[in-house]
Formats: C-alpha cells, sequence, structure tokens
C-alpha cells in the first residue's frame, strides 16, 4: 500500500472567492469541479508542493455522509515566509481579517502575524530570523 499526494480540504462559502484569496498568496489551481451549475463546488490548489482543497459542505456531506463544521477556528493554515511583514500585508490586501500583526515568537527564534480567511480559517505567517534554524 501507498499513501500519497495529502492534501487539507477546508469548507467553505464561496469557492470560487476563496480560490482568489488563496492565489493572491502564491497558489495555483490544480483542479476544478462544478455541481448542477457552472459555478465550482471544488477547487484543489498548490503551493511549493502542499495540497489545498476549498470545497462547499452541502455536496460533501451529500455525495459522501460527512457533517462539515463551517464555524469557528476549526483549522490553522501555517505559511513559512522570507518577510512576514509583506505576507501579512499582502493577506490584508487580499481581503483577509486581522488578528494579530507580526511579532517575535519562540524568544524571538520566528516572527509570526495571524490573519483569518473569509470563511474564518486562521492562517499562520511564519519567518525564520536569520539567526535561527527550523525546528
Amino acid at each position: 500500500m501507498k499513501i500519497y499526494n495529502p492534501q487539507v480540504i477546508l469548507f467553505v462559502a464561496d469557492v470560487s472567492r476563496a480560490a482568489r484569496f488563496y492565489a493572491a498568496l502564491g497558489f495555483s489551481e490544480e483542479f476544478r469541479a462544478t455541481g448542477a451549475g457552472a459555478a465550482p463546488v471544488k477547487i484543489e490548489l498548490s503551493l511549493d508542493g502542499f495540497e489545498l482543497g476549498l470545497a462547499l459542505p452541502g455536496p460533501a456531506a451529500e455525495a459522501h455522509g460527512l457533517t462539515p463544521v463551517t464555524a469557528g477556528h476549526r483549522a490553522c493554515l501555517t505559511l513559512w515566509t522570507d518577510d512576514v511583514a509583506a505576507a501579512y500585508a499582502a493577506a490584508l490586501d487580499a481581503g483577509a481579517k486581522d488578528l494579530q500583526g507580526p511579532h517575535p515568537f519562540l524568544d524571538g527564534r520566528l516572527r509570526v502575524a495571524f490573519v483569518e480567511d473569509f470563511d474564518g480559517h486562521p492562517i499562520q505567517l511564519v519567518e525564520q530570523e536569520p539567526t535561527s534554524g527550523r525546528s
């Protein structure tokens, strides 16, 4: 048995809007599925080998019997960057909600910021300080 190509799926209210937001952060669209109409019910994106799916909760519930959770901080997406202040500004420009601006973390080894996407998923932006190693 081989398990491969892991993907995290975030349930969202508007797949196209969510995909535009994540595209502004550097993700590229890889796959799109539409339902009965022309609007997408799922879009898969990738960034540096990481796969992110954005899906409507209704079709997932109907087709697979899932009970998607659609409120609260149910997952946190971490994105590493070489410039946390610029990534934070780009996320806000793309429509993210500010949760916490860039600040030192782990005794100054990292700088982190938090934003929230349109659907309430927190995103942690992390920059390694030049004198520190990622651990």
